[in-house]
C-alpha cells in the first residue's frame, strides 16, 4: 500500500526482530513499547489512523485500540492464541494435504530461523500475548479480521472467537493461506485487497 498511497506511515521494528534474530536478553514489554511509540509517534502528525497489525503486531494493534482513539483495525492472524506442529492434528489433514500443508507454510524458510529463538523468547512472547489482550469487547472501531485456514502458529479459530468478541468486526477466512503471507503471492494478494476495500468502504 506504501507505494500506491501517499499516506503517513509507521512501522515498529520489535527489538531482536528483523532478517537476521537476536532474541536474546530481548524483553516482551520491548516489543510493545515499540508498537505504542509508533502509535504515539504517528498521532501526533495525523487525525486518521488506521493500524495493521499482523501475528503477535495484531495483538498490540487490539490493545491500542482498546486505550486509544483508533478509526480503524486490519487484525492479520492475530496471535490471540497459538499452538505448535505437534498439535496439526486440529487442521484435520490426509497425508497428502499434510505436505502441501508444511510446503505452503514455508517450513525450509522457518526452521532456520526457529534455531535463533532461545526458550525464554518464546516465554516472553506467551506472556505478552496473554498481558496484552485485555478485553476485546472494548474495542469500538470498525475491525477487519483476515486469516488463512491452514496457519500452522495460529490457529484459524482464534479469530472466529474473536470476530464474536469485538463488537463491530468482520472476518475473512482464507482457505489456502499459511500464517506467513508475506512469502505466498496469492494470499498477499488478497490480504491487500481485503485491506483496501475495509479503509475505503
Amino acid at each position: 500500500m506504501k507505494t500506491r498511497y501517499d499516506f503517513e506511515y509507521e512501522f515498529p521494528l520489535y527489538p531482536g526482530h528483523g532478517i537476521n534474530l537476536n532474541m536474546n536478553g530481548v524483553k516482551g514489554d520491548e516489543w510493545y513499547q515499540e508498537a505504542e511509540l509508533a502509535f504515539l509517534n504517528l498521532q501526533k502528525r495525523v487525525d486518521t489512523i488506521y493500524i495493521i497489525g499482523y501475528s503477535m503486531g495484531g495483538v498490540f494493534a487490539s490493545f491500542l485500540a482498546q486505550n486509544y482513539k483508533v478509526d480503524g483495525l486490519v487484525l492479520i492472524a492475530p496471535a490471540f492464541d497459538h499452538t505448535k506442529i505437534s498439535k496439526l492434528h486440529r487442521l484435520h489433514l490426509s497425508s497428502n494435504d499434510m505436505k502441501e500443508h508444511l510446503r505452503i507454510n514455508m517450513i525450509k524458510q522457518v526452521k532456520p530461523r526457529l534455531k535463533h529463538i532461545p526458550l525464554r523468547a518464546m516465554t516472553e512472547f506467551v506472556n505478552i500475548v496473554e498481558s496484552k489482550t485485555g478485553d476485546l469487547s472494548k474495542i469500538e472501531c470498525p475491525v477487519k479480521i483476515i486469516h488463512g485456514k491452514i496457519d500452522l502458529l495460529v490457529p484459524y479459530e482464534t479469530s472466529i472467537r474473536a470476530e464474536k468478541e469485538i463488537p463491530n468486526s468482520s472476518l475473512s477466512l482464507l482457505d489456502y493461506a499459511p500464517h506467513l503471507f508475506m512469502f505466498t503471492e496469492e494470499s498477499l494478494l488478497k490480504v491487500n485487497i481485503l485491506t483496501e476495500r475495509f479503509i475505503f468502504k
